[in-house]
């Protein structure tokens, strides 16, 4: 495992899955963020301890180099994350033939048991305590701190545009936004005219930053992993997600998300 919030989530709830699927122990492999270029933490201790999920560090195993001569081996049971995620049989098939698992496993697929979804939702919850209700909250990540240019690209004003112009034509209400943003401003600038009277929250955590997301009613996401929980955990009758096109970090969306292009 590595990576921020939401990508530690899309693991955890693999191995949840692995554990379910097997019925034998999983264990989460945290050495890789000993190494985090970005200085990430493991956030997930207790929703790990909750769900019966061990903690290890298998630091020549989680090594690039050992990544990479592993794919190579026929018949190890060292499991890379698939091109496509397998329909249930298949990824029962997957439980079965490995012992060490490594992927980001971003997809809805590999979240096979429903009670993943809701222990996440009472753990983020719980972190951030009680907030307010919004009637729609934007959450725009804006990749500044990417080290390579061509993985920088998110959705720009136009996509903006036409999720409100979808939200105006499904009558939903938009006097009350929120906008939540690894930087506010710059987030702002890039929903150009769109981003005009729209609150920006600031002095926020990524708890409280989560927590809005989940009770909000209508949510419109970006390209983030932290976006996608945010969705995935909500109860929100309307979630606005972009469709891939050349957007390099992308987790395909959710069934309940509608995807504007």
């Amino acid at each position: 495992m590595q990576g921020g919030l939401g990508n530690q989530l899309f693991c955890l709830g693999f191995a949840d899955t692995i554990a379910r699927l097997t019925g034998e122990p999983a264990a989460i492999d945290i050495a890789s963020f000993g190494a985090d270029r970005y200085g990430h933490d493991f956030e997930l201790k207790p929703l790990a301890d909750r769900l019966g999920l061990s903690l290890t560090r298998r630091r020549l195993l989680s090594s690039r180099a050992v990544t990479a001569a592993m794919r190579a081996l026929p018949g190890a049971r060292y499991v890379s994350e698939p091109a496509s995620p397998p329909d249930a049989r298949g990824l029962a098939a997957l439980a079965a033939r490995g012992s060490y698992f490594n992927g980001y496993w971003q997809h809805e697929a590999y979240l096979a048991h429903g009670d993943f979804r809701t222990h996440a939702r009472r753990f983020l919850l719980d972190q951030a305590g009680r907030g307010p209700e919004r009637a729609v909250v934007i959450h725009c990540r804006t990749y500044k701190e990417e080290v390579r240019a061509d993985r920088r690209a998110v959705p720009g004003a136009d996509w903006f545009e036409r999720c409100f112009a979808h939200l105006a034509a499904i009558g939903a209400e938009t006097r009350d936004i929120a906008l939540i943003s690894d930087d506010p401003d710059l987030a702002i600038e890039r929903l150009g005219d769109t981003g005009a009277g729209i609150e920006a929250v600031r002095g926020g955590t990524a708890w409280s930053d989560m927590a809005l997301m989940l009770r909000a009613r209508t949510l419109i996401l970006t390209n983030s992993t932290f976006s996608w929980w945010g969705g995935y955990g909500s109860d929100a009758g309307t979630i606005l997600y972009p469709a891939k096109g050349d957007l390099f970090h992308y987790a395909p969306a959710a069934a309940r998300f509608t995807v504007v292009a």
